[in-house]
């Protein structure tokens, strides 16, 4: 046995001890490791939906189980093995000019064609498309900011499929400031920090997501400045997301802060019920799935996150697929209540809460004082306190910089009449199923 599949045979059976059966024979049965190096290892895979799904949903526990047997923690990259000739070595997919191990993680399907448009985004839509049609280099950066899952990742992978289907050669670097951060850490240990710059300030286009995880970490918000410098000197392309505007960003250098602003600034808005209906209809025919209007109807209202949503509806694709079932709402409530390995964060509860009194995120966490507002408010906060880690500082800090004593205030007034109450006790109810 090689070495490779020896290792690879390990990791496995470290992740079946934690995931399902069903699951692991479903996504693991056919995988196998094509390449180990120190800083990556190269995953085969039968398909790109499965490439998808594993990144997805399984790259932080595969990165574990590495840590785990070797005591190294490499970037997981998923190749399609149909992708390659039997000529070509795996790698040669990711190390190629075009390549510059920066398009590790893009997923092909996230296309313009497949981003529901709605009038929650479509500024931010057009602006991206001018951008990978090369039709706006006056828009630099373009920062597109929203909530968790609202579609500025899918916006990213759609700039980039758009200019690599024109030209493959294109020096296009695609990455999260969580990935640009490890890279940094790894270059400046190792004595590489020239070419770790060199690289990216010869890029035509950066495309840059989550700004903002770049809080607190001072050096590396100067290394990423000075390449924007660099970038934006040269007329090069950059488009940057965050989840909240520039000049909202915490602990964040203020020229970075103030270089994020001169461009242009594009909000997603949380979609409305019919995108949200569109979005589930348009994935259910991507994926040949027959979802009836109730089901549509309960999908719809249970998320405002795009993300979640269409994981849902992968999900219920899977299970009638593997079970030979057809759709209908018991099994989606059963599947959405019964996910494993997923945990619910105050951002999702957010969006849940403020989903079900069918008010937005920033009503949720604004100052009004009304009821209409203030008991959604309560219960959000008394429900991030009981499924959450975080203090009643950070809680109140995700809530619109609240003070910590309104947060101890709203969750001891839930505590008092949730027994009290019906309302309280049925809302709670009817949020927390609505968790899964």
């Amino acid at each position: 046995m090689s070495k490779k599949k020896e290792i690879w045979n390990q990791i496995r059976r470290n992740l079946e001890s934690k995931i399902s059966s069903t699951e692991f024979k479903t996504w693991f049965s056919q995988t196998n490791l094509k390449k180990l190096e120190s800083d990556f290892a190269i995953i085969g895979v039968p398909n790109k939906f499965v490439a998808n799904w594993l990144y997805d949903k399984y790259t932080i526990e595969i990165k574990k189980s590495f840590k785990t047997i070797l005591k190294q923690s490499p970037e997981i990259h998923f190749i399609d093995e149909h992708s390659f000739t039997t000529n070509e070595s795996p790698e040669f997919h990711l190390t190629q000019k075009s390549d510059l191990l920066l398009r590790n993680n893009l997923n092909p399907s996230m296309t313009f064609n497949r981003f529901i448009k709605g009038e929650c985004n479509r500024f931010a839509y057009t602006s991206a498309l001018d951008v990978a049609n090369r039709q706006s280099c006056h828009y630099n950066p373009l920062y597109i900011y929203c909530s968790l899952g609202l579609g500025k990742t899918h916006l990213l992978n759609a700039i980039c499929n758009q200019v690599l289907s024109k030209n493959r050669y294109y020096k296009i670097g695609y990455l999260s400031s969580d990935t640009f951060s490890s890279e940094l850490a790894y270059s400046t240990k190792n004595d590489k920090l020239h070419e770790f710059r060199v690289k990216y300030c010869n890029l035509d286009i950066l495309l840059f997501d989550d700004v903002q995880r770049l809080a607190d970490r001072k050096k590396t918000q100067e290394e990423f400045l000075s390449i924007f410098n660099s970038l934006y000197e040269e007329k090069r392309q950059m488009v940057i997301t965050g989840n909240i505007s520039p000049d909202e960003l915490k602990s964040i250098n203020s020229y970075l802060k103030s270089r994020l602003g001169w461009g242009l600034i594009a909000e997603i808005q949380e979609p409305d019920h019919n995108t949200k209906i569109d979005i589930i209809k348009k994935k259910s025919e991507e994926i040949n799935i027959n979802i009836p209007d109730d089901v549509i109807f309960f999908l719809s209202k249970s998320n405002n996150d795009i993300k979640n949503l269409i994981k849902n509806i992968v999900r219920l694709e899977v299970y009638t697929s593997l079970n030979k079932c057809d759709t209908n709402i018991s099994i989606v409530k059963s599947l959405i209540k019964n996910r494993e390995s997923v945990e619910i964060g105050i951002e999702d509860i957010k969006h849940i809460t403020a989903g079900y009194f069918n008010i937005s995120v920033t009503d949720l966490i604004s100052n009004k004082k009304k009821r209409f507002y203030s008991y959604p408010r309560q219960l959000a906060m008394y429900l991030s306190r009981k499924y959450t880690n975080l203090s009643f500082k950070e809680i109140g800090d995700s809530f619109g910089n609240k003070d910590h004593s309104t947060v101890i205030y709203a969750v001891r007034r839930i505590e008092k009449y949730e027994d009290k109450e019906k309302k309280i006790r049925d809302d709670l109810k009817k949020i927390e199923n609505l968790f899964g």
